[in-house]
């Protein structure tokens, strides 16, 4: 009888499909590590994103909410000052009647309250009465006053309503020694100079009762590094002592 030949050679495959499967089970942990840590980083960084963004817009918020702040305390202080030029009685108040031959006269009147404030500069509350509704050519009724030099000064433009009385105010204007004379006019669109005079009056001559601040120039410098140091330096110096009397 033949003998039989076995395959005496190592199955390679078998070797092989257990250290793969052993080499996964092994590296599963570490995989399983690396996409907790990816996950995580992704995390954080979405939640920084997020706060970031949260950040920026509170810092928004702030800025808008800072300058509405701005915005009000601004409105507050114009508005408590126009107040306060209301209630003051000015230093002096002059009537502008309309010359009857003047253009645009009818019966339009004035009363300008002139006072001062303490910057130094002046203002003028106008009330009016007796304007026309609407002038020829699309005028417009405004103030002008006339300082002893230089050009004239819009005060104001005045807008008659139903009744025909108008009101302006101006804060700005030189100051109450400079005034010269008060206009009411007829000005066409952007005028940059009186138009048809419909009334004046003279200003009195009147003396500042309010003494403006000083200005930079009067203001006291602060001294140099060296004369500073030098001032220092006598400061630091021992006193000398006081000369001794001789007995008798």
């Amino acid at each position: 009888m033949d003998p039989t030949l076995t395959d005496t050679r190592p199955r390679f495959a078998r070797l092989t499909d257990g250290t793969a499967k052993r080499s996964w089970k092994a590296a599963l942990p570490a995989v399983i590590i690396i996409c907790a840590i990816v996950a995580l980083l992704g995390y954080l960084a979405s939640s920084l994103s997020a706060s970031e963004q949260r950040a920026l817009a509170a810092e928004r918020e702030s800025q808008q909410t800072k300058e509405q702040t701005v915005g009000f305390t601004k409105q507050i202080t114009g508005l408590q000052k126009d107040n306060a030029l209301a209630k003051s009685p000015g230093r002096t108040t002059v009537v502008l009647e309309a010359d009857k031959k003047a253009k645009h006269a009818s019966a339009s009147w004035a009363a300008v309250t002139w006072g001062e404030l303490p910057d130094g500069k002046t203002f003028m509350r106008v009330n009016a009465y007796g304007l026309e509704p609407k002038l020829d050519g699309g005028k417009t009724y405004h103030l002008w006053m006339q300082p002893l030099s230089g050009a004239p000064v819009d005060v104001g433009a005045l807008e008659g309503d139903q009744n025909g009385s108008g009101y302006a105010m101006n804060s700005e204007l030189p100051a109450v020694d400079q005034g010269k004379a008060v206009m009411l006019t007829a000005d066409a669109e952007g005028a940059k100079a009186p138009g048809d005079v419909i009334a004046k009056a003279d200003l009195p001559v009147l003396k500042p009762s309010v003494k403006p601040p000083p200005a930079a120039s009067d203001l006291p410098q602060a001294k140099t590094g060296s004369t500073s140091q030098q001032m220092h330096q006598e400061a630091a110096k021992p006193a000398e002592p006081a000369p001794q009397q001789l007995g008798k």
